[in-house]
């Protein structure tokens, strides 16, 4: 298992690294936005696009050198999911460094992430890799990446919206709603992380079963 985390890693292509710079444009145009909330979003997307661009070949194909590992079909799935927090923690070094150069020296205001903020965007990515990887078997990979980065992009609309509703003095109910909620998140930060990483944890283990199963059907010589 150990060798397919290292085989994902050494033959990921170098331009995966550098349209990696995309995603932070387009999340944060560039020291524009210091929200923490973008900060999650970009996190949680740069990881999940390193980690499917990984697997940006069909399993079948993938299989001609997994027949050439003593593994199992079950070790090979569960070393896609492992593979996942060495994403996640390049993604985290590349993101942070990033909201350091954001926080010295842009003239706008910024911070670093907190601990839960981190734990949201692990969860957040797991989650996305949770819905990935059984689509990824069933429907091939561009379905399967065209959907679940949908799902990034609507929490991104949704931020704007929220952030219209915020700047507009006529929404009055809608304001304190939402700083009620705020309020909430900021008190309960740690709680919120550490449930939302529960039901991360419980949604990636049925993903894990679930691509088991579907794996074990398909047409390979590997068994």
């Amino acid at each position: 298992m150990i060798a397919l985390i290292r085989k994902d890693l050494y033959t990921q292509k170098l331009s995966t690294y550098f349209l990696t710079i995309l995603w932070f444009i387009i999340f944060t145009n560039f020291f524009t936005d210091g929200q923490p909330a973008r900060h999650v979003l970009l996190l949680t997307i740069v990881a999940y696009f390193i980690a499917i661009s990984s697997t940006n070949t069909t399993f079948e194909k993938e299989s001609v050198l997994i027949n050439s590992l003593p593994i199992t079909r079950k070790q090979f799935i569960l070393a896609k999911y492992a593979a996942g927090f060495m994403w996640f923690a390049l993604a985290a070094a590349a993101v942070l460094f990033y909201i350091f150069l954001f926080d010295t020296f842009a003239p706008f205001p910024a911070r670093m992430m907190t601990v839960p903020e981190l734990l949201i965007a692990l969860g957040s990515f797991f989650i996305l890799l949770a819905i990935f990887y059984p689509l990824l078997l069933k429907a091939g990979y561009i379905l399967a990446s065209t959907l679940t980065v949908l799902a990034p992009f609507a929490a991104m609309i949704s931020l704007t919206m929220v952030k219209n509703i915020m700047e507009n003095p006529r929404m009055k109910t809608e304001q304190e709603f939402f700083q009620f909620l705020l309020q909430l998140f900021t008190e309960k930060q740690w709680s919120i992380a550490f449930l939302f990483l529960l039901v991360s944890a419980f949604l990636t283990w049925l993903s894990i079963l679930l691509s088991i199963r579907i794996v074990r059907k398909l047409d390979f010589t590997h068994k």
